[in-house]
């Protein structure tokens, strides 16, 4: 029977169209994002398809079918001026709709470079797909109209709301019952109290507010600013922005049910969750390999993302340092530079290769940021976490996390140390957290076919059906009135004002009825006196 289905998809998967030119692009300064970009690149080359990448930093090389934009060098103030912001968030939080600006910002930043902007206004360049990084904004969405081709969003994070409406309804993803954003502080408990869905309703509505402020007064200038010229040139018209916004062919997610909200999905919103995992080749360096063959009580990765472990404040470094003393296991900390006073069970390595680091048997814990992604590779490899969330997009991490038994989550705090040596403990003495990820993992291993041949068949199948019409919903092509139902709400109104009338009408009629009927009868009475 497992024959007959791999044989199956063995024929679904063969490359539904070869040697196409696809643009990728991924403008945000963060390493993650640029992780996930490489390997998508590197999935859509090897399957023989022309690609130009759009990127901030990467690894990889330009060849005769790969042509890269790099733009990091005019993206490296905002990166800075991001990581000089890191001690900050130990101690403050964002509102939510600062996010959107984020988004905005990085897209915009990316479309007015000189090299993007010649790609766009030349007329002898086209591409039969793009793929963008989805990060709480749609301005790249018109590339795809640009080039005339199908748009395909990326998102490196779980499914959520903010990312389904771009497929979807406005409330995709079951709406404020089932789900939450991913700034949010934690998941929805079912089942959900009222007071739950209240909350939850006016936070949904609130970012609402914003991504149409967002929308319609922000971005939609720079869309005419960045696009217009070049849309003008193909001789294609310039259609409204908002259009443009919610007309993507799929919706790729790096996630999977068993890792996050677990949402109903339209047809064309698809997990590729581990794309980046499967098949990653990675070795320790040679004497970092023998430390870990070597630690008996085993190894604990700390790994807390881009530079934080170098911005933390001194004061709180030493205070790890302390910490990790005290365990008998050995510490093998990713950091660039170095310390005083580091315990002799406390290994500072500049380089780690992580895949490695965490598929090793010896490895029991992960102490990392509480990211989305360093929870779906420590799940993919059965290792629990202990989670320190920076930013707003990691607390819902890390509740999933805890709620899932799955690993402990430390508050930033002055003793953020001690709390960390608590989590060791209950970590290790307690076998559940290891059975739970190891679980987890082995779910995930069990896919039908490798991560990224379904990333790629999906992509090939969005440039060889045009854009994959039969699987869109038709949900994107209802207006604001006929998908909040305002004007069936409308007409209850005008309905029960109605009734109201006619009520009080009958009331009135009624009580002259009732008037004469009784004069009547006391004009009898009076007459048989």
């Amino acid at each position: 029977m497992w024959c007959a289905y791999l044989l199956v998809w063995c024929v679904a998967l063969v490359p539904l169209c070869a040697c196409e030119r696809v643009l990728v692009v991924f403008p945000v300064a963060r390493r993650s994002h640029t992780l996930l970009g490489d390997h998508l690149v590197n999935t859509l080359y090897n399957g023989g398809h022309n690609v130009t990448y759009i990127t901030t930093y990467t690894r990889v090389k330009p060849s005769e079918r790969l042509t890269v934009i790099d733009i990091g060098s005019d993206t490296a103030d905002a990166a800075a001026e991001s990581s000089s912001l890191v001690p900050e968030f130990l101690w403050s939080r964002l509102p939510p709709h600062q996010f959107l600006y984020d988004g905005f910002r990085a897209a915009e930043r990316a479309l007015r470079q000189p090299a993007v902007q010649a790609l766009l206004l030349d007329t002898a360049t086209g591409f039969d797909a793009v793929v963008a990084d989805w990060y709480y904004s749609s301005l790249l969405a018109p590339l795809g109209e640009v080039f005339s081709c199908p748009l395909v969003w990326y998102s490196g994070a779980d499914a959520s709301w903010l990312s389904v409406r771009l497929v979807h309804e406005a409330g995709g993803g079951g709406g404020a019952a089932l789900s939450v954003d991913p700034l949010a502080r934690a998941l929805p408990r079912l089942p959900p109290s009222a007071p739950d869905r209240a909350h939850r309703l006016a936070r949904q509505a609130y970012l609402s507010t914003w991504i149409y402020y967002m929308t319609n007064y922000v971005e939609s200038p720079v869309y005419y600013e960045v696009y217009q010229l070049a849309l003008q040139r193909r001789g294609l018209a310039v259609p409204a922005y908002e259009l443009l916004a919610h007309n993507a062919s799929l919706l790729l997610i790096n996630s999977h049910p068993l890792l996050g909200q677990a949402l109903p999905l339209p047809n064309n919103a698809k997990y590729v969750a581990g794309h980046h995992i499967h098949g990653a080749a990675g070795t320790l360096a040679k004497g970092l390999q023998t430390i870990v063959d070597k630690a008996k009580h085993g190894v604990i990765y700390v790994n807390l993302g881009g530079s934080v472990s170098e911005d933390l404040p001194l004061a709180m470094k030493q205070q790890l340092l302390r910490a990790f003393r005290q365990l008998e296991q050995t510490v093998v900390w990713r950091y660039r530079g170095h310390l005083d006073h580091v315990p002799g069970n406390v290994l500072l390595a500049e380089r780690v290769s992580h895949q490695a680091m965490l598929k090793h048997s010896n490895t029991v814990i992960m102490i990392t940021h509480g990211g989305f992604l360093p929870y779906l590779e420590a799940m993919y490899h059965g290792v629990p976490i202990i989670g320190i969330p920076l930013e707003e997009e990691q607390l819902l991490t890390m509740d999933i996390v805890t709620s899932r038994g799955r690993g402990v989550r430390v508050s930033r705090s002055g003793t953020m140390g001690y709390h960390i040596k608590d989590a060791v403990i209950e970590i290790l003495g307690n076998f559940s957290y290891r059975s739970n990820v190891q679980e987890v993992s082995a779910i995930l291993h069990q896919q039908l076919v490798a991560p990224q041949q379904e990333l790629l068949y999906w992509l090939e199948l969005a440039m060889s059906t045009g854009g994959a019409p039969h699987l869109r919903s038709p949900a994107v092509l209802l207006t604001a009135m006929e998908r909040f139902h305002l004007d069936v709400l409308a007409l209850a109104i005008m309905l029960f004002w109605f009734l109201t009338k006619v009520a009080k009408l009958v009331k009135v009629y009624w009580d002259d009825w009732g008037a004469t009927e009784r004069e009547q009868y006391d004009d009898k009475i009076k007459k048989n006196e």
